[in-house]
């Protein structure tokens, strides 16, 4: 299927920043359109009609519309052509292992960790300050690296072997998102987070997405 008419919609957030790395990985010809969380930009009438919760990301591909960053990542990967680089399984149990990736990503990391330190810093004028949630929320994810650790450490490369996936890219935006927060990331990340943001398509849309933030807002 044909990348034209493809636009991936938002900027400023680690969830719009996968999209657009991933759409740079695959080679994709798409349309960005940088609009912000909370500035009323996804409150227009145009965007409400491609997501009434008005929340960035959101894909338009033709006809499609997608509004959840994993979501989008996998129409990406099941759609268009797919360069060498990046691990796409074609097996029941390959689909089910970069799942099992994306879930604990998506659940344990981003919404119960990273997303509760937004909620009670970042945003306590919405959910009110809260540091034993705070806390809590760093112990949580601190937790899940350290019960991980064995697995990262001994997959290769990358989370799915010897190529970059969409497991990578979610886990990556994540530890983005720890840093900006201030959050101690264990030694033997190092090299991962190293070799994540050496590549090119990483490289070309962090500023991009980010603009003119100096870290990532979640």
């Amino acid at each position: 299927m044909t990348t034209q008419n493809l636009v991936l919609w938002g900027a400023g957030t680690m969830r719009t920043h996968r999209t657009l790395w991933l759409a740079e990985e695959l080679g994709l010809d798409y349309e960005h359109r940088p609009i912000g969380p909370r500035t009323g930009e996804t409150r227009t009438d145009e965007f409400q009609a491609i997501n009434p919760r008005h929340k960035i990301p959101a894909m338009v591909h033709g006809d499609v519309c997608l509004t959840e960053s994993a979501a989008i990542m996998t129409y990406m990967t099941e759609t268009f052509p797919v360069p060498d680089h990046v691990q796409v399984p074609d097996d029941a149990l390959g689909r089910a292992r970069l799942l099992e990736w994306c879930f604990f990503t998506m659940s344990e990391l981003d919404a119960n960790a990273i997303y509760s330190i937004r909620r009670h810093g970042d945003l306590v004028e919405i959910y009110g300050a809260s540091p034993i949630a705070v806390r809590a929320a760093i112990e949580y994810f601190d937790h899940q690296l350290e019960c991980m650790e064995e697995r990262i450490t001994g997959a290769g490369p990358f989370l799915m072997g010897e190529k970059i996936s969409v497991a990578d890219i979610l886990f990556m935006s994540c530890l983005d998102a720890a840093e900006h927060y201030e959050l101690a990331l264990p030694d033997w990340l190092r090299d991962y987070r190293i070799r994540m943001r050496a590549r090119p398509a990483y490289a070309e849309t962090y500023p991009r997405n980010y603009g003119w933030r100096s870290a990532p807002e979640v």
